[in-house]
């Protein structure tokens, strides 16, 4: 290295600018796309930390620093390549709808929009499997490779047992590291797939691809969730929270976020319904300085924000997104009802899409003054 060349970032970096925060999201993309990974350089702790196994490994090639979604240096590459505009990138359609088959819509959280995209997805060959977390309890979920219709409405499944092995250990996170799934992918251009994630992960998704980092090219599509935070707590919170609200985990049916957290319960006939200002000690401390609500660069995002029960909202973003939707809806995959998606009932959800993005965004700047 010559004397004007510039020294490339490196994972003590990330320490210093990320962990020593308190900000790093345990999403695990820096440990699956380790350029020294086949000789052991930074593993993942029990508590889902990355750190160093063996710093002599070290290639410091960057590439753990880049892709970091706490670390912004390829955003002003990104914000050019998918034409962001803020508070909540570029779009070209805002809709509702709804999944028209009935398994779908009882299973599903919303109106089960990016389930019957997937399926539609994959009964038309455009990919041949997906990424998506698999629920296991109210606040558990784990990443999840459906290759097959059956594997994606398993995938939606409301099983809200909460005695099974996680539950053991105490802990509970409604984020889920399905980046590190990735890593198992064949690698083979001709294989293509899907990959649903919050928007941190589609963030490094697009910085992998842009880098072009194997096997980040074999994913064709991305479908972005909203995404106002999440949470992670152990038993200790979770008996403070049963408390608070007056509830057992063992009584949840089903449960939603939207503008706020929705929360089914048996032998109750009216929802829960929490505040997120009334969770915030259980809070990822990463989503507090998170400004990206609607996942600026997904090829749609959805949510259930701004739609009636039983519908997901939808915002296509680039022509990937409009193709798959197309597809979905035109092969009778969803449905959307004419009276919700008229240009007066768009502009009313645009506004709350944007007043929703404007809270997150200055709640982020609030914790970082």
């Amino acid at each position: 290295m010559t004397e004007n060349e510039v020294k490339p970032k490196s994972f003590l970096d990330l320490i210093k600018e990320v962990h020593e925060k308190g900000i790093c999201g345990e999403c695990g993309g820096c440990v699956s796309f380790c350029s020294a990974a086949d000789i052991g350089a930074i593993d993942i702790s029990s508590s889902g930390l990355p750190y160093y196994s063996n710093e002599d490994n070290c290639l410091h090639c960057g590439i753990c620093y880049l892709i970091c979604p706490e670390i912004h240096e390829l955003d002003a590459e990104l914000n050019a390549k998918y034409n962001f505009k803020p508070p909540i990138g570029n779009w070209s359609k805002i809709a509702t709808a709804h999944a028209i088959d009935p398994q779908i819509q009882k299973l599903a959280t919303d109106g089960g929009v990016v389930t019957a995209i997937l399926i539609a997805m994959l009964e038309n060959n455009l990919i041949d499997a997906a990424i998506v977390s698999k629920k296991i309890g109210p606040f558990q979920r784990t990443p999840f490779f459906a290759k097959s219709k059956q594997d994606i409405l398993d995938a939606i499944g409301t099983n809200y047992n909460v005695e099974g092995p996680v539950s053991e250990l105490g802990k509970y996170n409604t984020f889920v590291p399905t980046i590190t799934e990735l890593k198992n992918v064949v690698s083979s251009d001709k294989f293509k797939i899907a990959v649903v994630g919050v928007p941190c992960q589609i963030h490094s998704i697009r910085k992998m691809q842009e880098l072009k980092i194997i096997p980040a090219h074999v994913v064709e599509y991305t479908l972005g969730l909203f995404c106002y935070e999440n949470f992670k707590f152990d038993e200790a919170a979770r008996a403070r929270i049963e408390e608070r609200f007056n509830f057992s985990f063992n009584d949840i049916i089903k449960m939603n976020i939207k503008e706020n957290v929705i929360i089914n319960l048996k032998d109750r006939e009216d929802p829960l319904i929490i505040e997120f200002s009334e969770l915030q000690d259980i809070m990822r401390n990463a989503c507090r300085v998170c400004e990206n609500f609607t996942n600026y660069y997904a090829d749609i995002s959805f949510g259930g924000i701004a739609s009636k029960q039983g519908f997901t909202t939808s915002l296509i973003r680039t022509p990937a997104g409009e193709k798959i939707y197309n597809l979905a809806l035109n092969k009778g995959y969803i449905s959307e009802p004419g009276d919700s998606n008229t240009s007066v009932e768009k502009s009313k959800m645009m506004a709350q899409i944007i007043s929703f993005s404007k809270r997150k965004a200055k709640r982020a700047e609030e914790f970082q003054s």
